[in-house]
Parts: structure tokens; sequence; C-alpha cells
């Protein structure tokens, strides 16, 4: 019995003696969940600590959007920016308010052009043909794309303009929707160029309101003079003052104007880049000229810019050749309404709605009117009905070009007399 005891008691302090060996296939599970739970635990952190600074850079943003004062013209895109819009009842309940906050904000979105520079930037680097809804031609020029409007949009649009004609049925009205390069030279853009198919925007408005004005379709016009005039700026989305005295002739021809004055046509500007190289960020292959068309015999009128109650003799402002927007030459940019006034030995009368392709256009009208009113519905904010019947117009003319009437959001509301 003692034998047995000291074995035992020799086994037990044997058996203490020895290291305990850790039994790491036990032991792993718990530490890799350990530090898995501890990951998610800094990441989970992280996330937290990103997302509050998101919201409070986007609520900074707005903050800074609300307080800065807006801008009034963006000097990289060639246009006008879209102001605040008015608070009305009826703007809140047709929506227009809500879609003229959308254009505000895009428009004053402050670090704005920045942004805009750095995705063309990179755009560009990857070898891309299009930039900021420009594309770069096979010739190097710069053409603006197109995206079909909605339908509701364009019913609405449509709509408008007739329910105008029926309420003045003794007007003589014309409507003039202006292609753009993407459809006259749609062979200058690069191989497999996916874009919306503009001709099928220009004959859908023109059969919605053929039936109560002269539609003057210049498509015919400018395919047969395409090969020998520029009739689009390389860098720039208007058309030239080419184009747009081919586009008189026409006018003339289907309003029934009198004079025919002969032109001599001369360059003013023959550096000007356009909106497109700005707004892209493409480099130019040559920059562009500008001409002014001078008839044989000027005629006498006063020009109005009725909003800032100034008149001056000439609708040419040469001092913007020197700017950054030499464009501008022809009345020095976009106004809600301008008033031209002629000695001329007429009764006919003409109210133009336009967008800014009309303004190197407008001088070749003067000759026939006694008065041509030019309303821009972006900005106009008058009462039109009151405007219609205190001047008597004899005619009215839309002149828009196809990609800005299939984004505006203006006309409408003017025509209704809701703005």
């Amino acid at each position: 019995m003692k034998k047995n005891s000291t074995i035992t008691q020799v086994n037990e302090r044997q058996a203490a003696s020895k290291p305990v060996t850790a039994n790491h296939s036990d032991m792993e599970p718990d530490s890799k969940q350990s530090g898995r739970k501890r990951f998610k635990r800094i990441l989970h952190r992280y996330y937290r600590l990103f997302g509050v600074l998101f919201v409070l850079l986007i609520f900074g943003l707005a903050i800074l959007t609300a307080l800065l004062p807006d801008q009034d013209y963006s000097a990289s895109e060639k246009r006008s920016l879209t102001k605040f819009p008015e608070l009305t009842l009826s703007s809140v309940a047709d929506g227009s308010f809500m879609d003229g906050m959308e254009d505000w904000a895009a428009d004053q979105f402050p670090l704005r052009n920045k942004l805009m520079q750095a995705k063309s930037s990179l755009s560009i680097g990857l070898g891309a043909i299009r930039s900021q809804d420009v594309y770069r031609c096979n010739d190097g020029s710069l053409m603006e794309a197109f995206s079909l409007p909605s339908d509701d949009l364009i019913t609405s649009q449509a709509a408008s303009i007739i329910d105008f004609a029926e309420r003045y049925p003794n007007k003589d009205i014309y409507f003039c929707l202006v292609p753009t390069a993407i459809s006259v030279l749609e062979e200058k853009l690069p191989a497999a160029t996916l874009t919306d198919d503009q001709n099928l925007y220009l004959d859908r408005m023109m059969s919605a309101v053929n039936s109560v004005s002269t539609v003057i379709d210049l498509r015919d016009t400018f395919a047969k003079n395409k090969s020998t005039t520029e009739l689009y700026y390389h860098t720039d989305h208007h058309w030239t003052t080419d184009a747009a005295y081919l586009a008189w002739k026409d006018l003339s021809d289907v309003m029934a104007l009198d004079s025919k004055l002969s032109y001599t046509a001369g360059i003013v500007c023959n550096d000007f880049a356009g909106s497109l190289l700005s707004a892209s960020g493409f480099s130019a292959n040559a920059y562009d000229a500008i001409k002014v068309y001078v008839p044989e015999e000027n005629p006498l009128y006063t020009l109005t810019y009725d909003t800032e109650k100034r008149m001056t003799a000439s609708v040419y402002c040469p001092e913007y050749l020197d700017s950054e927007d030499p464009y501008q030459i022809f009345f020095g940019g976009n106004y809600p309404k301008l008033t031209i006034r002629t000695a001329q030995d007429t009764d006919r009368k003409l109210l133009v709605f336009k967008d800014s392709y009309a303004n190197c256009l407008l001088p070749f009208l003067i000759p026939d009117f006694a008065q041509i009113t030019v309303i821009d519905p972006r900005y106009y904010y008058d009462d039109l009905d009151m405007e219609i019947q205190s001047v008597g117009y004899t005619d009215v003319l839309f002149l828009y070009n196809a990609n800005t009437l299939a984004e505006d959001s203006c006309l409408v509301p003017v025509l209704k007399n809701e703005q």
C-alpha cells in the first residue's frame, strides 16, 4: 500500500511539473471571432463618421447656395444662369416652382465649374469622345448632343401654341424650329455614336402646330448649302450668321417680307472659343470667326431694353468682342424683353418668342416691320395678354433651336399667362 501511494505521488508531481500545452484548435475560432468583431466595430465607426460628414457637407453646401448671391452668367458655358424662381400658388400647384428650384440649384451650386472641369478632364483622359453632352467629331469640331424630350413636354408645348393661336386668330403665326448640327452634319460624328434622332422631334412638333401656324422647315435649305457654307460654329452650339442669313431668305418668302436688301458680310471676331469648348474640356483644332451682315442701306430704328429702361440705336454691342463671350455682340446677350421701333412705312408689327439662336437673325427682319418685340420666355414674367392687346401685333414668330425647345419649361406658362 505504501509503494502504490508513493508511485501515485510521483505521478502527480510529474504531471504537475509538465508544461500545459494550449489547444490551438479550440482557441482559434474565438480569436478569429474576436478580431472580426473588433474590425466591424472600427468599420462601423468610420461609416458613421463618413455619414455624418456627408450630411454636414450636403447641408453646408445647401446653406452656402442659399446665402451666396446668384450668379447671372456662366462664362465657361456662355449662357445665363437660372435665378431663384418666383414662389406663387399657381407655380407650386403646376409644379413649375419645383422645376425652377431644380434648375436653380443645379446652376448655382457652389464649386459647380470646378466639379464640371474635373469630370471633363477625367473623361478626356480616359479617351472619351463625349464629354458634358458634347461630341468631338472626326474633323475636330464639337457638336452638342440631343435627347428626345418626354411625350408630356411635347404635348404641352404644342397645346400651348395651339391655344395661343386660337386666342388670337387674327394674327399671322409662324413657327421655325431650327435643326442643330447633330442632325444636319451627322456624318461628322464618330463611328458608332449613339444619339437620339432629332428629326423625329422636329417632325412631331412641326406636325403638331401645322394647323394653327405656318411652319418654316430649314432642313432642305441647310442640306443643300452645308457643303459650301459653315452653318454652325466648330466650338459653339449656335448657328453662324451665314446660316441665319439663309434662314432669313426662307422666312422672307414665307412671311412675304418686302425688303430685299443686299448685305455685305464682314468678320468682326476671328478667335471665338465657344461654349462647347469650355464646357467639354476638349481642345480646339481652330477657333471660330463671327460675322456681321451690313445692309446696303441702314434702316433707322431704336432698340429699347425694357427691363433696364435704356435705349440705344444699334442691335450690335462691339464691346463684347473683347469679352469671354463675343457672341454677345448681338444685343449684348439675352433679355426678358426687347423692343425695336423703326421708321419704316408699314403697319406690320412682329412679336417674337425666341432663344439665343434668334439674336443673329433678328437684324435681318428690322426693315420689314414698324415694331419688333422680342420675348425670351426663360426670363419673362409680365402679363403677355396685356402686352399683345396694347400693341396690336400683326405677326407672331416662334424661333427656337431644337435643343433648347426640347429642354424648355418656360414657354408653356408664358403662353398661358401663368408665369
